[in-house]
């Protein structure tokens, strides 16, 4: 298993399924191997949306077709818990405005307290722009993860993938 992908499912994902009310959860990006997710949360209220229609075979039950940047036209404001978006920001999300008005959709759907977690990987082919330069991720408070230690850990893998978590008013 590769790193980013051990840390994902043996840390992130503990702690969300860990907090009963990390109940309502979005998965941003769908491939083959994350088809068995939707077990994984099948006691959460799980969620998938990926643009490409092929992929909704790899996602939950209840998926949706389109893009993060349309995620308020799917869900109320402060109608979500928790919003992963794992390997999407530099792999079709890579239009500066796109970006904004995906993470600023993000926070619009988390209720307070809501966790968003972007994984993304720190190489120059797939960073189109510093995380650090986007507006709408500065709505959010940067959260430690309990079991990291850091809002922005890096993993040791071969593609420098980090994760960068989120809260969107308080800790989760």
């Amino acid at each position: 298993m590769l790193p980013d992908r051990r840390i994902l499912e043996r840390t992130i994902f503990p702690y969300i399924l860990e907090r009963k009310e990390c109940h309502r959860i979005v998965f941003v990006g769908c491939r083959w191997y994350t088809k068995r997710y939707s077990a994984t949360f099948a006691d959460k209220d799980y969620c998938t949306i990926d643009i490409d229609p092929k992929q909704k075979k790899y996602g939950a039950k209840n998926h949706i077709v389109d893009s993060l940047e349309n995620l308020a036209t799917h869900f109320k404001p402060n109608e979500l818990d928790v919003i992963i978006c794992n390997g999407v920001f530099g792999w079709g999300l890579d239009d500066k405005p796109a970006v904004e008005r995906a993470f600023a959709a993000s926070f619009d759907c988390l209720r307070m307290g809501g966790l968003l977690v972007v994984g993304w990987n720190d190489i120059t082919k797939r960073r189109p722009f510093s995380l650090d330069e986007c507006d709408a991720l500065r709505q959010f408070d940067r959260f430690s993860l309990e079991g990291l230690g850091t809002w922005r850990y890096k993993t040791r893998s071969f593609n420098r993938h980090i994760f960068d978590f989120y809260a969107k008013g308080k800790e989760v």
